[in-house]
This record gives structure tokens, sequence and C-alpha cells, in this order.
């Protein structure tokens, strides 16, 4: 039974860390209307994507994207 517990919680710790990483941010671009993404970085610890997201949203803001609220 123990080990039903366990994996039980395995699960769920896998599933919270995922959802964490594959957060994704659109911008969109004001003249051309064009939509740019970052993320998701499933792939990558949660550090790691957080950094990643945010070199992408610099990158895209310098030139001239937007962040787009949904």
């Amino acid at each position: 039974m123990s080990f039903n517990i366990a994996f039980v919680m395995f699960v769920g710790f896998v599933a919270t860390v995922t959802g964490c990483q594959s957060d994704s941010v659109r911008l969109r671009h004001p003249q051309t209307g064009q939509i740019a993404q970052c993320g998701p970085y499933g792939s990558y610890s949660s550090q790691t994507a957080a950094k990643e997201r945010e070199r992408c949203i610099v990158d895209y803001q310098e030139q001239g994207y937007q962040r787009v609220t949904q």
C-alpha cells in the first residue's frame, strides 16, 4: 500500500513541476501585428526555464514587441 501512496505523490510532484515549466508568454508587435511566443520550456529545470523565458522576452521587447495579456 505504501508503494501506491509514494507513486501517487511522485506523479503529483511531476505534474506540478511540469506545469510550472510549461508557462509561455505571448508578445505582439504593435505595428505589424505579428505574434511571438516565448516558451514553453518543459524540458528545462524551472530555474533554467525562467531564465530562458526572460531572455526571450527581452529579445523580443528590444524589437518593439509588447506582452499580450490574456
